[in-house]
Parts: structure tokens; sequence; C-alpha cells
């Protein structure tokens, strides 16, 4: 019984395990998502942790631009690519990489987006 018992928790335990391994982003590494609902769809805002193209930023976080996901079910999910850059940003300097923690809110009939 108690053999049965332990295989069972093993397995349930394994399943969760399973099911908590299903990211909505893959194919790049993303870190500080904000969550919004516009008209009945959820937008997900990642910082984008890109391999770094310069030696000081080798071993930190390197984030060049923006990509927002959509789902109208949270189980599909679209890439709508890059939203902002920072090449397109004149305050930030081009080799910082360090536009972090982005958001986005609705107000007036504009979409405002923000980072760090």
């Amino acid at each position: 019984m108690k053999k049965k018992l332990l295989l069972a928790a093993v397995a349930l335990v394994v399943t969760g395990a399973l099911n908590a391994q299903n990211p909505i982003i893959r194919g790049q590494f993303t870190a500080d998502p904000t969550a919004r609902v516009f008209n009945g769809r959820v937008y997900v805002y990642p910082s984008h942790d890109i391999p770094s193209p310069i030696e000081r930023l080798k071993e930190w976080f390197c984030m060049a631009d923006h990509h927002v996901f959509s789902s109208e079910n949270i189980v599909d999910w679209t890439d709508h690519g890059t939203i902002v850059s920072q090449e397109k940003v004149p305050w930030v300097a081009e080799n910082s990489y360090s536009m972090w923690a982005p958001n986005c809110v609705y107000r007036d009939g504009k979409y405002y987006f923000s980072v760090w």
C-alpha cells in the first residue's frame, strides 16, 4: 500500500513539474514581464535579453529591444516582434543595452509604453 501511495505521489509531482515547464515565450530569453488586458486580449511585455555584443556586458544582462506577445486564450501566443529598440530612442546610449522592466498603459485613446 505504501509503495502504491509513493508511486502515486511521484506521478503527481512529475505531472505538476511537466505542466510548469510550459513557457509562453520560446526561442529567446526574457525577463521582467508585465501583463495587461486590452479589449479582451492578454498582452505580455517582457525585457528581451540578448547575447552581449560588447565585452563589458558578457556576464550581465543585455537588453537592446522589446517584443510584445499576445493571446486571446492564454494558450496560443503571437509574437508581434520588436516594438521598440534602443537605437530608436534618442536618449538611450547606443551601447547601454539597459532597457529593462517594460510596461504599457492605455489612457485617453492612446497606448503608452515605458521602460526603466
